[in-house]
C-alpha cells in the first residue's frame, strides 16, 4: 500500500499537478499500484492504464521523494529503449522509422547519451555521407535552403564529454571541418551570418510570411540556425584544442566570435527586448523563437541582463512555451504554429537553469510532466491553446527528442550537470515546490560511476561530500571508480511572484497590396490595425492611419516598399515587397547556348539543366552595362519534389566573363511534376564595372547537393536590375 503524502508541485488556471496526480478539465491522471508503477488516465470517463517498467539496473536511474518524478523518468527511459532500431539506431519516434540529423542531435544533447551511448554514436555516424553531415529533408529540397545540419556538433561534443573517446573526437573534428568548408564554399553570407531556414521549424507555411518562396527562405537568415553555426565553430575549435591542434583551432574560434557579434547586432530588437526569429536582406521578423533564444543562452552567445531579458520576453500559454509567437494568424492548424513541443520546453527549462531562475524552470518542469502524465507517452507536440494533442496536423508517441527532453530535465536541470574545462560540475536548479530528496544512480561518465544525491531546494550548494568526505562539487574528468556524491542545497528566498511572461497570441495579418503605382500605393485595410508603418528599402519612413501612401518622387533606380499593420498591443509581419523600378533599370537576358562547351543552341528560350556534360553549362546572351550596383535573379522551375521537403535542391555556379561568382540555389518551387510553374531565384547583389558582360551557369563539384544523383531544373531568362 502506498503511503506517500501528496504535495502540490504546480498550479495555474489550466491544470493542477501534484506529486501523485494531474487534474485538468475532463482529465485526471494519477499514479497507482505498488511502487506507483501504474499511470491511470481518466479522460471524459474513459479509463486507460499505462504500465511503467523499472529502469534496468545497469542503466542510469533516478529515484526521489516525489513519485511523479521517479515515474516519469522511468517512462522516458523505457521509451528511449523502444526507439532503438534492430540496427542499433535511434528512431525519431513511434511514427518515424528512420534516424534524422537534427532529431538525433537535439536528443543526444538533451541526455540520451547517458542511457544509450552506443546507439547515439551509431546514429550520429549514420548521418554522415562522403565525409560531411547529411542535411535533413526540408523546404525546397533541403541543403542549402536548410543549413541546420551543424546541430550535429552539439551531440558529437556531448558524446565525447561523456566517453572521453579521442578516436571519436578526431573523427568528429574531421567531419565538422569538411562540413563547414562545404557550407563556406556554397552559402552567401551577410557579414558572418549564414543563410538558411529556421532550425527544426521546416514547414514554411506554418512560420514564414506567405509571400516568401523557398528561394526567399534560402536567402534569409534565421536566428536559431545562426546560433548553431556559432556553436558548431566554437565546438570545433575546442575539439581541435583538445587534440593538440591549437593553430587549426584559432580561425574557428575567431569565426564563432564574429558570428556571435553579428547575431547580437542583426537579430536583437530594442523595441521588444528580444531576438527576432528571422530576417531578410532589409527587415527583421520579430516573432520570438523559443528554441533559438534558449540555445543562445545555454551556449553562452548571450549572457547577463540581456539573457534574462531574452528569456523573459518569450511568450507563454498556461500549457507551456509555444515554439514561436505571435502565432501566424492565417494558419489555424497546430504543428509548429500554435503548438508546444516538449523538447523545446526542455531547452527553455535548461536556459532558465543556466540563469539560476527557479521560477522559470518550475513552469517548464510542470509543462513537461503534465504532458507526459496526460498522454501517457512523450508526444511530439500538442496545441498551445488547449493543451491537447488531438487536432494537431501530425504527431507521434514516444517522440525521440520529447523523450530526451524529459531526461534532460533531470540531468541538466534538477542536477545541473555541466562540463567546465576538464571537470564535471554540479549546479542544481531545484524549485521550492520540488524540494526533497533526489537520487541519480549508476551515472556512467568516462571511467567513473556516480551516485548523486541532492537534498533541499534552490541553486546554491551549502555542503558537498564525496564518499563521505567534505569536498567540492567539482569532479575532474580523469577520476576513476565509483563515487557517492551528496549535495545539500541552501534554501533560497522564493517569495517573488511568478514571472509575468507575455501571453502568446495571434499576430495581426500582414497587409496585402490592392493597387499600386509609382505615384500611389494602396493596400487592403487590416482588421484591428490602428496604423500602418511604411518601409522603403528596409527603413521605416512614415506612419499613416490610412491604407495608402503617396511616395515622394525621387531619382532612385529601385525602391522596395513594404507595410506593417500596427495596433496598441500587436503588430503584423511585413507585407510582400512592392518594387518601384525606374523605366529601363531592369533588363532580361535570354539563354543562348547550352552544353559543356556551350555548343548547343537553346530552343524556345528555356533550357533543361542536369549533371550531364551536354547540359552542364548554359550561357546567356551578352549585355552592355554602366558601372553600378545590380540585382540578378533567374527565372526557373524545379518540380523534382514538393516545395515542402525533399533533398534535391538544384545548384549551379554563376560565372561572369569566365570568372566564378556565387553558387545559385534552385529549390523546389512548386509541387512534384508541375514543370510549367516558374518563379525567380533569390536576388544576388553585384557590383559591376562598365562594359560588355556575359553570364553563364555551370555545374561543377561545388554544386553537389544532398541527393547527389538528382540535380536538375529548367531555366528561362536572367533578370538584372540596376539598384544604384
Amino acid at each position: 500500500m502506498n503511503t506517500t503524502p501528496e504535495s502540490i508541485l504546480y498550479e495555474n488556471e489550466a491544470y493542477r499537478l501534484s506529486s501523485l496526480r494531474l487534474e485538468q478539465p475532463g482529465l485526471v491522471a494519477e499514479l497507482v499500484g505498488q511502487g506507483h508503477s501504474t499511470l491511470r488516465i481518466t479522460r471524459h470517463g474513459q479509463v486507460r492504464e499505462v504500465q511503467i517498467p523499472p529502469v534496468p539496473r545497469e542503466k542510469t536511474g533516478y529515484r526521489g521523494s516525489i513519485p511523479v518524478l521517479t515515474a516519469m523518468y522511468a517512462l522516458a527511459a523505457h521509451e528511449l529503449q523502444q526507439n532503438i532500431s534492430p540496427e542499433g539506431l535511434l528512431l525519431a519516434g513511434a511514427s518515424w522509422h528512420t534516424a534524422w540529423t537534427r532529431d538525433t542531435a537535439y536528443a543526444v544533447t538533451l541526455g540520451a547519451s547517458y542511457l544509450e551511448p552506443e546507439a547515439c554514436r551509431r546514429s550520429l555516424e549514420s548521418r554522415v555521407r562522403d565525409g560531411v553531415i547529411l542535411q535533413d529533408t526540408g523546404t525546397g529540397g533541403g541543403w542549402p535552403i536548410s543549413t541546420d545540419r551543424v546541430s550535429w556538433a552539439l551531440a558529437a561534443w556531448t558524446c565525447y564529454l561523456a566517453t572521453g573517446d579521442r578516436q571519436w573526437l578526431a573523427y568528429c573534428a574531421t567531419v565538422l571541418q569538411a562540413t563547414i568548408a562545404q557550407d563556406d564554399a556554397v552559402l552567401t553570407c551577410r557579414g558572418h551570418l549564414r543563410p538558411g531556414e529556421t532550425s527544426f521549424i521546416d514547414w514554411r507555411e506554418q512560420s514564414y510570411p506567405s509571400w516568401m518562396s523557398p528561394a526567399d527562405i534560402g536567402a534569409s537568415w534565421a536566428f536559431g540556425t545562426n546560433v548553431l553555426h556559432y556553436v558548431s565553430r566554437r565546438i570545433l575549435g575546442r575539439m581541435l584544442d583538445e587534440l593538440g591542434r591549437e593553430k587549426e583551432a584559432t580561425p574557428y574560434q575567431e569565426e564563432a566570435a564574429a558570428i556571435a557579434a553579428d547575431v547580437q547586432e542583426h537579430f536583437w530588437s530594442r523595441a521588444t527586448q528580444s531576438f527576432g526569429m528571422m530576417r531578410t536582406e532589409r527587415c527583421l521578423e520579430e516573432r520570438v523563437d523559443a528554441l533559438a533564444t534558449s540555445l543562445a543562452v545555454i551556449t553562452g552567445l548571450v549572457a547577463g541582463n540581456k539573457a534574462h531579458q531574452a528569456m523573459n520576453s518569450i511568450p507563454r500559454t498556461p500549457w507551456g512555451t509555444p515554439v514561436f509567437a505571435p502565432f501566424k494568424e492565417e494558419e489555424r492548424a497546430a504543428y509548429h504554429n500554435r503548438a508546444i513541443w516538449p523538447f523545446v520546453e526542455a531547452y527553455v527549462l535548461l536556459a532558465h537553469a543556466e540563469l539560476q531562475d527557479t521560477r522559470g524552470a518550475e513552469q517548464s518542469m510542470a509543462s513537461l510532466l503534465r504532458a507526459a502524465m496526460a498522454f501517457g507517452t512523450s508526444k511530439e507536440n500538442f496545441q498551445a491553446e488547449t493543451g491537447e494533442a488531438e487536432g494537431t496536423i501530425q504527431n507521434s508517441d514516444r517522440q525521440l527528442w520529447s523523450v530526451s527532453g524529459m531526461l534532460g530535465m533531470y540531468y541538466f536541470g534538477l542536477f545541473g550537470m555541466q562540463y567546465e574545462s576538464d571537470n564535471l560540475v554540479f549546479a542544481p536548479c531545484v524549485p521550492k515546490s520540488f524540494a526533497g530528496s533526489h537520487w541519480l544512480t549508476n551515472l556512467r561518465i568516462r571511467d567513473m560511476v556516480l551516485d548523486v544525491h541532492i537534498n533541499g531546494y534552490g541553486t546554491d550548494i551549502c555542503s558537498a561530500r564525496i564518499n563521505g568526505k567534505a569536498a567540492s562539487p567539482i569532479i575532474p574528468l580523469d577520476t576513476k571508480g565509483r563515487l557517492q556524491i551528496e549535495l545539500e542545497l541552501m534554501p533560497a528566498e522564493d517569495d517573488e511572484p511568478k514571472p509575468a511572461y507575455p501571453l502568446a497570441a495571434d499576430a495581426l495579418p500582414a497587409p496585402v497590396w490592392e493597387k499600386c503605382e509609382p505615384t500611389l500605393l494602396n493596400w487592403h485595410p487590416v482588421a484591428g490595425a490602428t496604423s500602418y508603418c511604411v518601409y522603403a528599402n528596409g527603413i521605416a519612413i512614415t506612419t499613416t492611419g490610412q491604407p495608402s501612401y503617396v511616395p515622394t518622387p525621387g531619382a532612385a533606380y529601385y525602391t522596395e516598399y513594404r507595410v506593417q499593420a500596427v495596433s496598441a498591443t500587436n503588430a503584423s509581419g511585413l507585407s510582400r515587397p512592392w518594387e518601384c523600378i525606374r523605366p529601363g533599370a531592369r533588363q532580361r537576358l535570354q539563354p543562348e547556348r547550352i552544353g559543356e562547351q556551350a555548343e548547343y543552341p537553346v530552343e524556345q528560350h528555356q533550357a533543361w539543366l542536369d549533371t550531364r556534360p551536354c547540359t552542364s553549362r548554359l550561357d546567356y546572351e551578352p549585355i552592355t552595362l554602366a558601372e553600378g550596383t545590380y540585382s540578378l535573379r533567374i527565372c526557373y522551375a524545379n518540380a523534382t519534389a514538393s516545395r515542402r521537403d525533399g533533398d534535391t535542391c538544384a545548384l549551379r555556379q554563376l560565372f561572369l566573363n569566365e570568372s566564378p561568382l556565387s553558387i545559385i540555389s534552385f529549390p523546389h518551387n512548386t509541387e512534384q511534376g508541375m514543370w510549367e510553374d516558374y518563379t525567380n531565384t533569390a536576388a544576388l547583389r553585384l557590383e559591376l564595372p562598365a562594359g560588355v558582360h556575359r553570364f553563364s551557369l555551370r555545374y561543377n563539384e561545388l554544386c553537389t547537393n544532398t541527393a547527389g544523383h538528382t540535380n536538375q531544373c529548367m531555366v528561362r531568362h536572367l533578370e538584372i536590375t540596376r539598384l544604384s
